[in-house]
């Protein structure tokens, strides 16, 4: 997607399978972080985007993962609608990691009939967020980088961030063109917007049709698409609960991680959250074949039955 202001790079995969999976990376990498799925989920019609201000995608101005979500959006209504008559043709599921988890629930929390299935791992939530919070840690990581990173050479970093992420050296060149693709500026409006993100307010029908009752009188004839986007919603009759909400975290993450999935469980109350025996939080790269096995299952088995996996500790 491109016009005179954004560039939302993406790469398809299996555009003629009938059920789309939208992969959405953690903040400050990209799409590469992928490559342990790709050849797993050929069956389906994936799309493996580069957040905006992220590797080759481009957003004009600060990052926000309000707009960032609304692109997003815009990006699955084009993939999975008819353009002949606005039908919602292919089911579509969210698989996303840390930022990628936040902006999968809230377009889950905004456009609950657009999303069919998300699997979440890795999301921080804060209960709540302080403007002089995280403009401190901003300010802290700046001053980090400042007098200690940008006084070693570019291998310190890069290396620093391997051993961050738990990965093997193999991944160094991945790792190096992700850093050097990310200005300052991105850095810290990333990484501002992700400290204080919040799950929007829930969309659910008696909300919807609240909306519709104020709104009946106004019009858009240039939106048929989110006007069919909101009769699905109307049709779905599942109040946005969870029940197709999957929240995955390591066990070998920091705290903090499991807490937020906590705090996800009591906004969706039906999600399903497991933790992942001694995992990481780029476990989709380093344990793919545990990472690949249970999102493939909740998204192919309705019953959502992950008990019988003793990689998972249901522990919320």
């Amino acid at each position: 997607m491109n016009d005179s202001k954004n560039i939302l790079y993406f790469e398809e995969e299996g555009i003629s399978n009938n059920e789309i999976i939208v992969f959405i990376h953690p903040n400050l990498l990209s799409n590469w972080i992928w490559i342990n799925q790709r050849d797993y989920f050929k069956d389906f019609h994936c799309i493996y985007l580069d957040l905006p201000n992220h590797g080759n995608s481009y957003l004009g101005n600060e990052f926000s993962i309000e707009t960032s979500s609304e692109i997003i959006k815009e990006l699955i209504q084009e993939k999975t609608h008819d353009s002949r008559n606005n039908n919602k043709i292919k089911k579509v599921n969210l698989v996303g990691v840390s930022l990628g988890g936040q902006i999968a629930l809230y377009l889950l929390s905004k456009y609950p009939g657009l999303i069919d299935n998300v699997i979440v791992s890795g999301v921080n939530l804060y209960e709540d967020p302080e403007e002089d919070d995280f403009n401190n840690i901003v300010s802290m990581m700046n001053i980090f980088r400042m007098d200690i990173l940008d006084k070693k050479p570019d291998k310190f970093l890069i290396k620093a961030l391997l051993a961050e992420y738990g990965l093997e050296k193999k991944y160094y060149e991945f790792i190096k063109e992700s850093n050097e693709k990310i200005s300052i500026e991105s850095f810290n409006s990333i990484t501002k917007e992700s400290l204080k993100f919040k799950i929007p307010k829930i969309e659910n029908n008696k909300t919807k049709n609240k909306d519709n009752r104020k709104n009946k009188h106004k019009t858009n004839k240039n939106n048929n698409i989110n006007n069919n986007i909101k009769n699905d919603n109307a049709k779905n009759k599942r109040d946005n609960n969870g029940e197709n909400l999957l929240v995955l975290f390591g066990t070998k993450e920091y705290p903090k991680v499991k807490k937020s999935a906590s705090l996800i469980k009591d906004i969706f109350n039906k999600a399903h959250v497991f933790g992942v025996y001694r995992s990481l939080h780029l476990w989709n790269i380093i344990d793919y074949g545990w990472f690949n096995e249970v999102v493939k299952d909740f998204i192919c088995n309705k019953s959502y039955n992950l008990n019988n996996k003793d990689y998972l500790i249901e522990d919320i």
